[in-house]
């Protein structure tokens, strides 16, 4: 009967030793507990089988000597079990200890120790805090010269006691964390208790108490003589120099003939920036001597280390990333510079061609601008894609999304933008006219008077400035006058209809003489007179003259009329139809009467 109670027992240590994990897992600041419990869970089921198997021992009779020897070899191999485990133990919270990061005690100003283990369901910060208490309890009643702190050594742990109260528990994995056995780190422990408990006494004792009252009225009164000083400097010093240098330092601002800033409102900006920097520094001074004043007081000190956090932790980040990201910034100046002097060197290159002081076989100098432009076009893009993957959080979700959603509104907002720009570029490199040129575009007549990548001004002979989108110039016919007035001289016609009974000679020589009358027109090549029809009642002559001021057409078209009607007064031919004629009695010319004498008179 009792081999099979000892077989069940045995069986039963085996099941529970199986039941336990190796899992690891992190508490509080990412520090690995887990091992240390599954040690204190086979610890605690090891000496659990150790009393059985001890008390199976007692209960054995004398003469039952084999079941004697087994049960010492389970005991010896228990023992050996529980030395192998701390060494392993041990070897893995070395390995742990560089990147943990224990509870602290913080009695008052100082750190008493670092709790990194559980005890049952206590956490090392419950532990933390649950040991503060109890030392700071123990330190209100202390007296060194009547108690003591003692050490009481327990199968589990080692207790720091003060009267009735256990100030502190060391566990065996609280040892191993400290590399030491429990007796010593208990005996380390009670000599820093006496020591911090002494502190702590001596931070509230009424002497203290009153320094501490002494300093803060110190440093409330510097603050207050500071502040006031700060004032004084700004308002007496600074701003009155501002007001006296009035006309010298401060003299406007201009930007051509448009004044920005005149000097009463320069000093007012520069009195308005300096009383921006007081009310600044006043802040930050406040700001400052809040967090001193509560490091005075131990029991604001933890306040006044968070007060500090608040500007101390975001400076530092800022200062630690911008450091961090100096290799980048140097990469996207080097990037700005070496492409600003590519763009400069293509600029003067662009001005060279433009001026023709260089001269490139076939690339007209008009083409330099637009090409240029181009071409710093797909530089500035070419340069923001290098410059793109260097930005601060150029990876970040929100990043990426912000620029896919202003592609979005780019494509979605500028097709016709777009398709402007690139007519644009198709007529600057056809090259159907050039500023000043007098151009007809549909029924639109006039001189252009400016070129832009998106649309083209022209001014009409009304002075009426019409802006055309170059879409538009590219999908209707151009007429350029002066291209044409410029090489071989710009044809300008006009047509009358002469009777039959006119010979076709004298009209010829009676348009020509009125176009030779005409200013502006060309003697070579000589005015031609086209027949363009012979109609029932009439024949139609078109009188074509060469011009070379394209932009002139009105006022030489007018002209060439006026003489058209006085050469043909003065041979008395009428310009009439014979429609005209067959309506009318025929005693009546149309020409003018006295027509000669009014003409000699002027």
């Amino acid at each position: 009967m009792k081999k099979v109670v000892f077989l069940a027992l045995l069986l039963l240590s085996v099941l529970l030793l199986r039941a336990q994990t190796d899992s690891v897992q992190t508490v509080d600041n990412s520090v690995t507990i887990d091992l240390i419990q599954q040690a204190e869970k086979e610890h605690l089921s090891d000496s659990l089988k150790k009393v059985i198997l001890t008390e199976q021992l007692n209960a054995l009779q004398q003469n039952e000597t084999k079941q004697k020897q087994f049960i010492s070899q389970q005991l010896m191999k228990l023992s050996t079990n529980d030395s192998l485990r701390d060494i392993v133990l041990r070897q893995k919270i070395d390995s742990l200890r560089k990147q943990a990061t224990g509870a602290p005690v913080v009695i008052g100003k100082d750190t008493f120790c670092l709790i990194y283990t559980h005890i049952g369901s206590f956490s090392p910060n419950e532990r933390a805090e649950h040991c503060r208490e109890q030392i700071l309890k123990a330190a209100k009643i202390f007296s060194q010269k009547k108690d003591s702190l003692i050490i009481i050594p327990n199968e589990n742990s080692t207790d720091i006691v003060f009267n009735d109260l256990i100030l502190f528990g060391i566990t065996d994995q609280d040892a191993v964390w400290e590399q030491t056995d429990r007796n010593t780190l208990a005996q380390d422990y009670r000599q820093r208790l006496l020591r911090i408990i002494a502190d702590y006494q001596d931070s509230v004792s009424l002497l203290t108490i009153l320094k501490q009252v002494g300093l803060c009225l110190l440093v409330i009164l510097l603050q207050y003589l500071l502040i006031k000083g700060v004032n004084y400097l700004f308002r007496h010093t600074i701003d009155e120099k501002i007001r006296t240098k009035k006309g010298e330092w401060f003299t406007g601002i201009r930007v051509r003939n448009f004044e920005v800033l005149n000097p009463d409102k320069q000093v007012n900006f520069f009195l308005f920036i300096t009383r921006m920097v007081r009310y600044l520094l006043n802040l930050i001074q406040l700001y400052i001597t809040i967090p001193i004043l509560f490091s005075i007081f131990p029991v604001t000190q933890r306040l006044a280390e968070t007060l500090f956090g608040w500007i101390l932790t975001p400076v530092t980040s800022i200062l630690k990333g911008f450091i961090g990201y100096l290799p980048k910034l140097f990469m996207i100046i080097i990037i700005v510079i070496i492409m600003r002097y590519i763009v400069r060197f293509l600029r003067y290159l662009s001005d060279e061609i433009a001026t023709e002081r260089l001269k490139v076989p076939g690339f007209y100098p008009d083409w330099a601008k637009a090409t240029f432009n181009i071409t710093r076009l797909f530089l500035y893009a070419f340069m923001l894609v290098m410059i793109f993957p260097l930005l601060p959080s150029s990876d970040t979700e929100v990043f990426k999304g912000v620029s896919v959603f202003i592609g979005i509104v780019f494509s979605l907002g500028s097709s016709s933008i777009i398709a402007n720009m690139v007519a644009g570029m198709v007529i600057t490199y056809m090259r159907p006219f050039k500023i000043g040129d007098r151009i007809k575009i549909g029924e639109l007549t006039g001189d252009v008077i400016e070129k832009s990548p998106f649309v083209t001004r022209i001014k009409t002979h009304k002075n009426e400035i019409v802006t055309v989108p170059n879409s538009n110039i590219l999908s209707s016919s151009v007429v350029n006058y002066s291209f044409s007035a410029a090489e071989n001289g710009l044809i300008l016609y006009t047509t009358v209809t002469i009777g039959y009974d006119v010979p076709w000679k004298q009209v010829h020589a009676i348009l020509s003489n009125a176009a030779g009358r005409t200013e502006h027109i060309l003697k070579t090549p000589k005015p031609f007179v086209l027949q363009t029809s012979l109609d029932d009642f009439y024949v139609s002559y078109q009188l074509c003259a060469y011009t070379r001021e394209a932009s002139l057409q009105a006022s030489i078209y007018s002209e060439l009329h006026q003489n058209i009607q006085d050469c043909f007064n003065e041979e008395q031919v009428e310009i009439m139809s014979p429609h005209y004629r067959a309506n009318r009695n025929g005693n009546t010319s149309t020409v003018p009467a006295n027509y000669f004498g009014n003409q000699e008179s002027k």
